[in-house]
């Protein structure tokens, strides 16, 4: 049984980047989503920033982590019926990182009352990058409800309560931002593995 999740600490095991570079190798990613890790990094390491600078200090290596990993099983559920959140939290689960199995098993859809910490940020910055271009809310809903909907009714609620909760988290997380910045200004840091 799953340890009850208690957020990240400054001692909260984590992968090291050439862990997470090994990672990438052995579950076959894809350099697709390997460049659309990349971003979503890139944009949730921006936010960590933003956010720290106005007082909310997040595990920043626990949010490098987390976004470079949040598809760490997308490759081997493409085609299959695994889905690669659940999946990707396994993986994470089994390897003893409890924590961070809890952001990848959330990386898609925010559990309700999600507090603003670092799930809530890589879910957010993923909900903002198609493929590898930072997006609108809007324009990446679009690209889901297109891509994963078919029609179906059930996946398309389900698409359309992941939208209603990105919107909560950008409203939580930038009014949590000082300085004036909004959603529009938001641009990726530069990340490379």
């Amino acid at each position: 049984m799953a340890e009850p999740y208690l957020g990240f600490r400054p001692d909260t095991p984590l992968p090291s980047v050439d862990q997470i570079r090994e990672l990438w190798d052995e579950f076959a990613m894809l350099d697709n989503i390997r460049e659309h890790s990349l971003v979503v990094c890139g944009v949730a390491l921006r936010l960590a920033d933003w956010l720290s600078e106005s007082g909310l200090g997040l595990n920043r290596r626990a949010v490098e982590a987390g976004a470079l990993l949040h598809d760490i099983a997308k490759t081997m559920c493409l085609g299959q019926k695994c889905r690669h959140d659940l999946e990707g939290g396994r993986i994470m689960q089994e390897m003893g990182y409890g924590e961070l199995a809890y952001l990848v098993s959330n990386h898609v859809l925010l559990p309700p009352e999600q507090p603003l910490d670092e799930t809530m940020v890589v879910n957010y910055a993923d909900k903002r990058v198609t493929h590898d271009q930072l997006v609108s809310l809007p324009e990446r809903f679009a690209y889901i409800t297109q891509r994963y909907g078919r029609g179906d009714p059930a996946l398309e609620a389900r698409i359309a309560l992941g939208l209603e909760r990105a919107r909560q988290a950008e409203s939580l997380i930038f009014t949590h931002i000082d300085h004036g910045r909004a959603p529009a200004d938001l641009t990726p840091r530069t990340v490379t593995l």
